[in-house]
């Protein structure tokens, strides 16, 4: 990303659509947090509980709540989502670099490649036969996409990206270093006395808006396809099985894993480090916190989140470890 000059703090309020309180003509060059932020800087203040460290900061405009402390010395954009209109202003003082459009002379690219001209092909990218690149793409460098996967505009690749064969990217999507789309579903039958490999013939389809974070994996189905819904959103190392079908604006958190044949609801929420067995189904909107083990062919409902190995609702899994306590309070206690 690229800074751009600095802007005052009444046009910054005028692109968020915001009202501003204190001195519009105040020079906003970057964004910085709380602690950290100088005089031209921006930060924000999410909640009351940070207002006396807001006062007591020297940064030179917020956004915050319309309670958020009246000063002479402050410049104030007010918003009733402080985090979500700071987030907006980030994309406006660090926007994403120029796109600069054709294809490095060290790209391997077989001729039946349809690649529309606006796009940018990186260095030592590899791109297979019959694939389809769309409007406004990035393709980072020695990124890899296999024959007859398609891109949707406007999408981002960045650098070693791994696309197989026969995967399908909606627009928009945010795809980091290191991420794997279509390898292979862990599929082996015990034949006699060895393991043979059931080959995983399907596809991978991933709709519009979607991030996939480093290193993550998702994998082609056996047969038919593994299907990630529009804005769901991939943190780095998460594996997502094969004929999975992850619904939209889902959140799935580091280091989690899917088995095969998992379904996930749509604006689910999946803390890190869960495991899911397969065939499990977690309904719309469900919350499963950080750690949590989810038993195959498991149903989690919506409504009430749930924590603990096998998981259940927080409530009980609170009840349990308050009573786990003392009983070690009465286990450890001396005899009369």
């Amino acid at each position: 990303m690229e800074t751009v000059p600095a802007i005052t703090a009444s046009e910054l309020a005028a692109r968020l659509g915001l009202r501003l309180r204190g001195n519009g003509n105040r020079q906003i060059a970057a964004a910085a947090a709380l602690d950290d932020a100088g005089p031209d800087d921006l930060t924000f203040i999410s909640s009351p509980k940070y207002f006396e460290a807001g006062l007591d900061s020297a940064a030179g405009c917020f956004i915050a709540s319309t309670d958020f402390p009246a000063a002479s010395d402050r410049t104030v954009i007010e918003s009733a989502q402080p985090r979500a209109h700071f987030a907006q202003a980030l994309a406006l003082l660090y926007p994403a670099a120029p796109l600069h459009a054709g294809i490095h002379p060290t790209a391997v690219i077989h001729p039946s490649v349809s690649i529309d001209p606006t796009t940018e092909i990186g260095p030592f990218v590899t791109i297979g036969s019959g694939a389809v690149i769309g409007a406004r793409v990035r393709v980072g460098a020695s990124t890899a996409i296999g024959s007859d996967s398609a891109i949707g505009d406007d999408s981002l690749l960045h650098a070693s990206v791994s696309i197989y064969g026969r995967v399908r990217i909606g627009k928009r999507a945010l795809i980091h270093s290191g991420a794997v789309i279509g390898a292979d579903g862990f599929g082996f039958e015990l034949s006699g006395a060895a393991y043979r490999k059931v080959p995983q013939v399907g596809r991978v389809e991933i709709g519009d808006d979607v991030e996939i974070g480093a290193n993550s994996c998702i994998d082609r189905a056996a047969l038919g396809t593994t299907v990630i819904g529009d804005g769901t959103k991939l943190d780095n190392m998460v594996h997502i099985g094969h004929n999975c079908r992850i619904g939209k604006h889902v959140l799935i958190v580091a280091q989690t894993g899917l088995a095969g044949g998992v379904s996930v609801g749509d604006y689910a929420v999946i803390g890190g480090q869960v495991g899911v067995g397969d065939k499990a189904r977690i309904e719309s909107k469900a919350v499963i916190g950080s750690g949590a083990g989810i038993l195959s062919s498991k149903i989690v409902h919506a409504g009430e989140p749930v924590w603990g190995t096998p998981a259940r609702p927080l409530r009980h899994y609170l009840r349990q470890l308050a009573t786990l306590s003392r009983l070690a309070k009465r286990r450890s206690a001396p005899e009369a």
